[in-house]
């Protein structure tokens, strides 16, 4: 398994992402344009960076149901007072936000229960070739 998502670099890609959504959806208000969120793109941006630095499956898959869960809940509950465009922007940074944290500590869970087996699979290999 690859090293966990330092909290550093969350903290970078979560930035990243705030910002292309911020500019991604002060774009699309500006031409008016409903139709081409910038969600997805932003998703797609976080999928990448997963495979290609740390691919933890059951870290991703948390991590990317409690995103969305996170996005639905805030759009429904933004979009009546802020109006379309800035309730996508928030809600795709805060989901982007909190699904990287939950990434980063589900990491470090399954890292270190990895980590701690097999230290004592080594530890009873070291335990039996010295009793041999």
């Amino acid at each position: 398994m690859r090293r966990p998502v330092s909290w550093t670099e969350a903290l970078l890609v979560a930035a990243a992402c705030w910002v292309v959504s911020g500019l991604g959806y002060t774009v699309t208000a500006a031409l008016d344009e409903p139709h081409s969120p910038v969600t997805p793109l932003v998703g797609a941006g976080l999928v990448h960076w997963f495979r290609a630095r740390h691919r933890s499956w059951p870290a991703g898959i948390a991590a990317g149901l409690v995103g969305a869960g996170v996005f639905f809940a805030l759009v429904d509950g933004l979009r009546p007072e802020l109006g379309r465009y800035v309730a996508d922007a928030l809600a795709t940074g805060a989901a982007a936000t909190v699904s990287l944290a939950v990434l980063a500590l589900a990491q470090r869970v399954t890292h270190r229960r990895t980590s701690s087996c097999a230290r004592s699979t080594r530890r009873a290999r070291g335990a039996r070739a010295a009793g041999s």
